[in-house]
């Protein structure tokens, strides 16, 4: 096919597994499933500083976090992230297979393709977006010259001037936020020596 190129074959792919998975999950399984990983970062976000001094007692971790504030509270939001996700993995198939069980097992099943596809679609534009960003002074002609990156120019476009221009910055603002809970290392807060505090100088 004139102007077919791997990328477009790989976008194609993408799309096509993200709504055949959707398919054969369903709408509310899928829907959940990502309810249940934002859930779990919020309440990992929650309760980490709770959770600190416990993963600082366990008999493996604490050897790797010692007696780091900031180490603690990390390892504090990956066991209470990873608690709340196992807990929503086990709600999530039980409800979802309730439904499909249900009279509303075909709609949920044609929904769930149609939520794959749009899935399909925003991750490929999410890589086109990530794609410009970073390779904005080296562009890649197989990539430049796919069918896909003129399809969803207008799509990534869009994504684009909603997403935050400095997405590390808004990640690294979280990560103080997790962490501003932790005293400030000794002499982090030691102001420096103020000039009319200093001995005058000789002659004066």
């Amino acid at each position: 096919m004139d102007g077919f190129t791997i990328v477009d074959a790989i976008v194609a792919v993408v799309i096509i597994l993200s709504a055949i998975l959707a398919y054969a999950r369903g709408f509310v399984r899928e829907a959940l499933a990502i309810v249940g990983w934002i859930a779990a970062a919020i309440v990992a976000y929650m309760f980490a500083n709770e959770a600190r001094p416990l993963v600082q007692q366990l008999p493996f971790l604490d050897r790797f976090i010692g007696n780091s504030c900031e180490m603690g509270m990390i390892g504090g939001f990956a066991v209470v992230f990873a608690l709340a996700l196992v807990v929503f993995s086990i709600l999530t198939p039980l409800f979802a297979s309730a439904v499909q069980r249900s009279a509303l097992g075909g709609i949920d099943q044609g929904l769930g393709f149609l939520f794959g596809v749009l899935r399909g679609v925003i991750l490929v534009a999410v890589a086109f977006v990530v794609y410009d960003r970073v390779m904005s002074n080296d562009p890649i002609p197989v990539v430049d010259d796919s069918r896909s990156a003129k399809v969803f120019a207008n799509v990534s476009a869009q994504l684009d001037e909603s997403m935050p221009a400095d997405a590390p910055g808004w990640i690294v603002g979280r990560y103080e936020q997790l962490v501003s809970a932790c005293p400030a290392p000794e002499g982090a807060t030691d102001a420096p020596a103020r000039t009319d505090q200093l001995p005058p100088a000789a002659g004066n």
